[in-house]
């Protein structure tokens, strides 16, 4: 396998003062590079009283347990308890907790087990008024952490907000955070209008929940949402995993996003140099399943100089890791760089990076307009101008997102379930053409044109201006350097505006001029949730 981590931007030049993008992405990763085989699951199920009410109601009823077809939110849930295990190997490893005041092991055994025996005991009549997040996710955690599986999960599914334990949404995801560093993930499934969808999306490693509006089609959609977590457990390879980015400080950088397989941008992962020293990225990869469907695509929206190079210029340097302790693999560091150049019709040979980035900034605002209206009718125009932006930036997956959430509206949802509906189904992505993504795409450059024009004997007076497209004059201040006297390559400053010191040193301070000990050094990025955004 060659681990070398991919990097590609929408242009291989970009006119001065531009905006461009920048797509990063761990290797694909194939079954046979796994380190550790097996499956192990637990799910955890809400068993309060509000699990009573009807899947589709949209005023709090309860459901008549004595009609096989009037299903509960807890009957739905069961139903994506047990498509999970259907679609996971028979051999799984599967526990299934409930939790209401307290959390109770109802089931220990395997996947074909669990399909065999269908149904479960739920916790005691005294303590179902109670919703205790907290002491279901230790109670989870600790039931993984006795599997050696290559592959552990918990799947939390629930319907409101927690009210026992541990409430505060910040100490419940540092609990979630702390358990993935252990290489213990948490997918999340909120029911109905009572799930607090930032507090759910908090306890994951993508930031996004997925959500079972009460529809009459609930049942089919917890279903999909069931499948489509398994699928990707049992096609894990490696159980976490980190990129960090050293950005050369000529280039701000405008945004941090998670282009697939969640779409957002991201906050806290960026330590800003603020134009004196490189810009640090940090990328938690979570766990990674085989093949380009597993791949998580990362961008940067980054701003080129308002000079013109002399040639390439360095723009970043990506080092990473898959795996973790003993097993950890260390990959093959990845650099890129491009040419400024005073040229408004330099090429954009990539287009989609830049659509899928647009879609990003689009939904976190069309979400942040709805959340924040004051009326339904005033969140119902805000998704339907939603639908017809994200169809002229190309995002049909989006658009169609926003077209449910008004309809939702119009059929009388409550204003929380739809929101939390919104949120789940236009964060989810799936990057069409995944393998395509970084494919190479030649391009006949400026240089090349007008050789051949000369070749050509064609009139092409706009070659002698000097700087044109980053050949610099003799006595210009930028000749034989990148910007300003200076040069940034491969993690090293060599002198220019930016050296105060003896030797070009970037920070003023010390001779050498090295940042991170050299070209081959790893960066030493912020810890999460650290640097300004």
């Amino acid at each position: 396998m060659t681990e070398d981590i991919k990097i590609a931007a929408d242009r291989h030049e970009a006119h001065i003062g531009e905006e461009f993008v920048v797509s990063i992405a761990p290797p694909v990763l194939r079954r046979t590079s796994r380190v550790s085989d097996g499956v192990a699951y637990v799910i955890a199920v809400d068993d309060s009283w509000s699990m009573a009410i009807r899947a589709d109601s949209k005023s709090e009823e309860f459901a008549d347990e004595s009609d096989p077809d009037d299903l509960s939110r807890k009957d739905v849930a069961h139903s994506g308890v047990r498509e999970l295990a259907a679609a996971l190997p028979h051999g799984a490893r599967v526990d299934v907790i409930t939790f209401a005041q307290n959390s109770g092991l109802r089931f220990s055994g395997t996947a074909g087990e669990l399909l065999r025996k269908g149904s479960w005991d739920g916790n005691p009549e005294n303590e179902r008024g109670w919703t205790n997040i907290d002491g279901a996710l230790h109670s989870a955690y600790e039931r993984l952490e006795q599997h050696r599986a290559g592959s552990r999960r918990v799947v939390l599914l629930s319907d409101g907000l927690p009210n026992f334990g541990e409430t505060d949404p910040g100490r419940l995801a540092t609990i979630a955070r702390d358990a993935a560093d252990r290489e213990l993930h948490t997918d999340v499934i909120g029911i109905g209008a009572g799930a607090d969808y930032e507090l759910l999306a908090g306890l994951t490693t993508t930031g996004r929940a997925d959500h079972v509006a009460s529809r009459t089609n609930a049942a089919d959609e917890m279903k999909q949402i069931a499948a489509r977590l398994a699928a990707h457990g049992r096609d894990v390879v490696v159980g976490s995993g980190e990129l960090s980015l050293e950005i050369n400080p000529y280039f701000q950088v405008l945004g941090v996003y998670q282009i697939d397989p969640t779409r957002r941008r991201l906050d806290g992962v960026l330590a800003d140099g603020g134009g004196r020293r490189p810009s640090e990225v940090r990328l938690t990869l979570g766990a990674i399943a085989e093949g380009y469907d597993g791949q998580p695509f990362f961008a940067l929206k980054l701003r080129a100089p308002g000079r013109v190079s002399a040639g390439s210029v360095p723009v970043l340097k990506a080092t990473g890791r898959i795996g973790s302790g003993s097993e950890a693999r260390e990959l093959i560091p990845g650099r890129f760089e491009l040419r400024t150049v005073n040229n408004p019709l330099a090429p954009n040979i990539r287009p989609e990076y830049a659509r899928a980035v647009a879609a990003a900034d689009l939904d976190r605002e069309i979400s942040d307009r709805a959340a924040a209206a004051d009326s339904d009718g005033e969140r119902q125009r805000i998704f339907e101008e939603g639908v017809e932006r994200a169809r002229r930036v190309q995002a049909p997956d989006l658009a169609a997102a926003y077209q449910q959430a008004s309809g939702g509206l119009r059929e009388g949802l409550q204003t929380k379930d739809v929101l939390n509906e919104s949120r789940a189904t236009s964060s989810r992505s799936s990057t069409r053409n995944k393998r395509d993504w970084f494919q190479d795409i030649p391009v006949e450059m400026p240089d090349e044109i007008r050789a051949r024009r000369r070749r050509r004997s064609l009139d092409d007076d706009d070659d002698d201006e000097a700087g044109a497209y980053g050949a610099a004059a003799a006595d210009s201040p930028y000749a034989g350097s990148s910007y300003g006297g200076a040069s940034y390559r491969d993690g090293v400053y060599r002198g220019g505006v930016h050296g105060g010191g003896s030797g070009g040193d970037p920070h003023g301070e010390a001779s050498g001029g090295s940042y991170g000990d050299g070209a081959d050094a790893r960066t030493r990025p912020p810890a999460p949730g650290q640097g300004p955004e």
